[in-house]
């Protein structure tokens, strides 16, 4: 069985070495390591150009789904694995893959996410919001049946056998950066496709560190929502929930509650992003 890694990246020179790095320090090495570049101005291409098993590809299109698309496209190997330029993995990452594959005869992989130790309160905030409470990574593998936001394959910590990702058309280019392996996991569970969650799979990864950061993120997870609302929803969703905690923060506001306004922020940016989705999807998604 021969693994494939895909990277997409677009400014990376931070973290870039260190992603190489644990994938080459891994107890079995991957075929190819396809670093597919979004334009980068820093030294993300420099760097990655430097490392053995690596194949720098070009993404005119910039996204991260166009960019895996592209790696796909070009990959060698029957199993094509996923990670970010900002992530590291564990050692026994591609062994532990090549054991799920071979022993359960998956059609796709979720592995466990943990968040690197942060750099600041921002990214401890982030860390927290993104891998705790609006992901789901337990200590149990599992099988996975349900289109849920919570159990969809990230494609920080994902793999597929080649064939299905040419089964399924791959990335859908309409998603762009927003959840585009959310949608790509819910439509191989409309095909019944044999998903499975294994915990000893892990990548580490760094988050946001700037109140910008967060903005950016959250605007962008709104679009998401409004997005898959158009593939995978009614026309109609209505969330009283995301309603209900911004009042509650803006109340904490007062109370000097513990990241109130950080949570105030967040939930605002992705409240934006949800109408703005809204427009470009033609739904409603309130």
């Amino acid at each position: 069985m021969k693994i494939s890694v895909v990277i997409p990246v677009l400014n990376e020179e931070k973290y870039i070495e260190q992603c190489i790095q644990s994938i080459l320090n891994n107890t079995v090495l991957p075929m190819e390591i396809l670093i597919c570049d979004g334009g980068s101005i820093d030294k993300t291409k420099e760097i990655a150009k430097e490392f053995s098993l690596v194949t720098i590809l070009d993404n005119i299109d910039k996204t991260a789904a166009s960019g895996r698309n592209i790696g796909i496209k070009h990959a060698s190997g029957n199993i094509i694995a996923f990670t970010d330029g900002d992530c590291y993995v564990d050692k026994n990452w591609i062994e532990q893959m090549i054991v799920n594959f071979t022993e359960r005869s998956i059609d796709g992989l979720r592995g466990k996410i943990i968040p690197a130790a942060p750099e600041n309160k921002y990214e401890d905030f982030w860390n927290d919001l993104a891998w705790n409470v609006l992901m789901n990574f337990g200590d149990k593998p599992h099988t996975i049946l349900t289109k849920n936001i919570r159990h969809c394959l990230v494609t920080a910590n994902c793999a597929y056998k080649r064939e299905v990702l040419h089964n399924l058309n791959g990335f859908d280019a309409w998603f762009g950066n927003n959840a585009e392996d959310t949608d790509l996991s819910w439509r191989a569970i409309d095909k019944q496709l044999y998903l499975h969650y294994d915990p000893s799979v892990k990548v580490i990864t760094h988050g946001v560190t700037t109140l910008k950061g967060i903005r950016k993120k959250s605007f962008r997870n709104g679009i998401s929502s409004s997005k898959l609302q158009k593939r995978h929803g009614t026309k109609i969703n209505f969330d009283p929930l995301i309603y209900k905690l911004w009042w509650v923060n803006f109340i904490g506001l007062f109370k000097r509650t513990q990241n109130s306004g950080l949570n105030l922020m967040q939930l605002t940016w992705h409240l934006f992003g949800k109408y703005y989705g809204s427009i470009k999807a033609k739904v409603v998604n309130i």
